[in-house]
């Protein structure tokens, strides 16, 4: 893995004054790049194992496109009735810590929806599915 050093020089570039600089698009860049490879680190040290001791993902790509593949809506409306939805669910939080599962009714564009959640195994709440009222 490369260092924090490496990966700023690496998009660098030497202004008119002889001087190493950086533009803002470029350290953002390296900034995206060393998460990725922390990220990657960390994967690597904390692969988790099936029953007989296969991994679960062979890399991170493949934990990265499963992670993507169920948390993402299907279609552009989906996205963004989620996103609605996520910014609201605070308000609606059961107070009680067993509850598992819980809807909620909102007004998006004119219309009603009822957005449902689940609780996952980390006790994260996640939008499971909406419909239109």
């Amino acid at each position: 893995m490369r260092s924090k050093e490496e990966i700023l020089n690496s998009y660098n570039t030497t202004g008119t004054d002889g001087l190493p600089e950086i533009s803002a698009g470029d350290l953002l860049n390296a900034m995206e790049a060393y998460k990725q490879e922390w990220a990657e680190a960390a994967f690597a040290a904390a692969r988790q194992q099936d029953a007989s001791g296969n991994y679960t993902f062979n890399n991170y790509a493949e934990f990265i496109a499963n992670i993507e593949k169920d948390t993402k809506p299907v279609d552009e409306f989906g996205i963004t009735l989620a996103a609605v939805a996520d910014s609201i669910v605070t308000n609606f939080l059961p107070d009680d810590e067993s509850v598992t599962e819980f809807d909620f009714n909102f007004t998006m564009q004119g219309k009603d929806y009822t957005a449902f959640y689940t609780k996952d195994t980390q006790g994260y709440w996640k939008m499971s599915r909406w419909t239109e009222q």
